[in-house]
């Protein structure tokens, strides 16, 4: 009795892509669109909107709010004042991170609060902005005292 013995040639259309050079051929289209953007720009000094430059970090810190608290000492020195601990907060929660104005209004009358009648802290904060830091208050005078 005679084997038979198959050999299986896949039958395909003459000059269709298989399905994994069709990956292929998309991935590397995709990939340099995605590098003709940056070298455009930076190695042949092209802009254009379809070709897109990339940018890192355009809006990290944008609206965040930079404090530093002082109180003055019983020898009339001005301490560094850690937030955190002045108000029992744990150090990676809500107090963390100061987002707005009113953030930093409440921090304050809490710190004030906290420290007691005639208290005197001095509060320097700056906001981030696109043009960079944008002084918000100055630890001219006393915080508490507002």
């Amino acid at each position: 009795m005679a084997d038979i013995i198959s050999i299986r040639i896949g039958a395909r259309p003459a000059g269709r892509l298989s399905a994994g050079r069709l990956r292929l051929c998309a991935f590397m289209a995709i990939a340099g669109f995605m590098i003709a953007g940056p070298a455009a720009e930076q190695v042949f000094g092209v802009q254009s909107p379809w070709l897109r430059s990339w940018t890192m970090f355009s809006a990290i810190g944008l609206g965040v709010i930079d404090a530093s608290f002082e109180i003055r000492g019983p020898d009339g020195a001005l301490v560094s004042l850690d937030r955190f601990e002045m108000l029992g907060a744990p150090r990676n929660g809500r107090l963390k991170w100061i987002q707005n104005r009113e953030e930093l209004a409440s921090v304050i009358n809490r710190l004030c609060t906290v420290a007691g009648q005639g208290a005197d802290i001095r509060v320097r904060a700056r906001l981030g902005t696109r043009g960079g830091w944008q002084t918000i208050h100055t630890d001219a005078e006393n915080a508490c005292a507002d």
